[in-house]
C-alpha cells in the first residue's frame, strides 16, 4: 500500500543517501566509455570537433583530434586521431597532418595559438589496421562535402539524360 507521506519520488526531493559512497566515487578511476567499437577500416568524411594538446599515460606530448563521422555510413560516430610528439618521425607525421588540414606554422611552439583554426574542418580520414593496432591517416581537407564512394551523385530530384 502506498504511504501518502512518502514524498521520495517528488521533484526536487533526493530519496537516496548517496553521501556514504562519495569517497569511493571520488577515488575510483575509469576509462572513458565511448560506447562504440572502433570504426571499420576504410575512408570516412569527418568534421573536427575538438583539437587539444595532451600528455599520454607515458607522459609524452600529443595532439588529439576529436572527430565525428559525417556519413552516410556510421554518421555521428566519434573518432580520435592522435599525433604523438616524441620522435622526429612523429613530428613528420604531425606536420603532414597540419598541412593537410591547411595549417602552416613556422615553428611547432606556435601550435597552441592556432588550435582553434583546426576546428570545424571536414577531412577525409582513412583507417587501416595493422596487427592489433588501427592507424588513422588524414588524407585530405574537404572544402565541400563530397559524395561518398558508391553514392549516387545525383539527388532524387535530378533527372539524368
Amino acid at each position: 500500500m502506498h504511504d501518502p507521506n512518502d514524498n521520495r519520488n517528488q521533484p526536487g526531493v533526493n530519496p537516496y543517501d548517496l553521501e556514504q559512497f562519495d569517497e569511493d566515487y571520488t577515488t575510483t578511476e575509469v576509462d572513458e566509455n565511448t560506447g562504440a567499437d572502433p570504426l571499420p577500416d576504410g575512408k570516412y568524411q569527418m568534421v573536427t570537433e575538438k583539437v587539444e594538446l595532451l600528455y599520454s599515460k607515458n607522459n609524452n606530448a600529443m595532439l588529439v583530434w576529436q572527430m565525428r563521422v559525417l556519413g552516410p555510413r556510421y554518421a555521428g560516430r566519434k573518432h580520435w586521431h592522435r599525433n604523438m610528439i616524441v620522435t622526429k618521425e612523429n613530428i613528420k607525421w604531425l606536420k603532414r597532418d597540419l598541412l593537410t588540414a591547411g595549417l602552416k606554422i613556422e615553428k611547432l611552439s606556435l601550435l597552441p595559438q592556432h588550435l582553434q583554426e583546426l576546428l570545424d574542418l571536414v577531412v577525409e580520414v582513412q583507417l587501416k589496421t595493422k596487427g592489433d593496432h588501427q592507424n588513422s591517416f588524414l588524407n585530405k581537407r574537404i572544402t565541400q562535402a563530397e559524395p561518398a564512394a558508391g553514392a549516387d551523385p545525383f539527388g532524387e530530384d535530378d533527372v539524368r539524360f
